[in-house]
């Protein structure tokens, strides 16, 4: 049972030295682009002018009834087309028209903007040198057989 936590111990030690970090630098993309999409909706009113249309007669009585006698003017306006006058039993009725219009209009606009910008890549401080990594290698090596080189040791002074 001791021999057991003793290679235990061991097998764990050995993970502990080998456990390293990864030697490999962390690579970084040099560019980002951004697209941006801006869409709006536009809309408007038409201003309409007053309009008007006219119309001037001269009116007479004959056996008590009421008449036109002479139309002076009848003038249309930009809109409207003249009035249409009658008198029915000393009535006077005008009807005046107007084309039809339309007045809203409404439309979109799209504005799609790409903005590509270049970031330099990282810059490296303190990197070690070759040198350095290899006596780094050198040690871990030396560190591993010496822990074998204990164990042994350990395990050949048990059994005698």
């Amino acid at each position: 049972m001791k021999n057991l936590k003793h290679i235990v111990l061991l097998f764990f030690s050995l993970v502990v030295l080998a456990s390293c970090g990864s030697s490999k630098p962390a690579t970084f993309e040099n560019k980002t682009q951004t697209i941006t999409i801006k869409e709006t909706v536009h809309d408007t009113l038409f201003k309409i002018e007053k309009d008007s249309s006219s119309y001037r007669a001269l009116l007479e009585c004959q056996n008590g009834k009421v008449v036109l006698k002479n139309v002076i003017q009848a003038e249309p306006g930009r809109r409207l087309n003249s009035p249409k006058v009658r008198l029915d039993n000393n009535r006077l009725k005008i009807d005046c028209e107007a084309r039809a219009q339309e007045l809203f209009a409404q439309w979109k606009t799209t504005y799609e903007s790409n903005y590509t910008q270049e970031i330099p890549p990282p810059i490296e401080i303190n990197k070690l040198t070759w040198w350095q990594e290899t006596q780094i290698k050198i040690l871990r090596i030396i560190a591993i057989l010496s822990l074998f080189l204990g164990a042994w040791l350990f395990v050949k002074s048990k059994l005698t």
